[in-house]
């Protein structure tokens, strides 16, 4: 497997649990939201474990698993190529960093033409 399709499989694994981790969060918070609509007293317990169910903390972990391996692919590939500058290599790791997904993005788009990855 080329580096390339490391990155983007990767890529395509958090943004693929980034919206499942969405669609249970949300169905959660839904569900608490209609039952204690008719309660008068929540249930503090209840209230936890609807909120962290084992559906949404799974993916909660495959997300923060795939964002930190592409995060991490996308510096290492980007710190070894001898063609980026050392100033660019700086803005690319912070880019990694701090916006990690807007970053990914613009990787995925210039990774081919700019030989960041073979």
């Amino acid at each position: 497997m080329s580096k390339y399709n490391s990155f983007l499989t990767f890529f395509i694994i958090s943004v693929i649990a980034l919206i499942v981790f969405l669609v249970f969060y949300i169905q959660a918070i839904f569900g608490l939201v209609f039952t204690l609509n008719g309660n008068d007293e929540p249930n503090p317990l209840g209230i936890l474990t609807t909120i962290l169910s084992p559906q949404v903390i799974i993916t909660a972990i495959v997300l923060a698993l795939a964002n930190l391996v592409y995060r991490v692919l996308g510096i290492v590939y980007v710190a070894r190529n001898n063609t980026v500058r050392d100033g660019e290599k700086a803005i690319w790791i912070i880019g990694f960093i701090i916006f990690g997904f807007i970053t990914g993005i613009v990787f995925l788009v210039l990774a081919k033409g700019r030989k960041f990855v073979d």
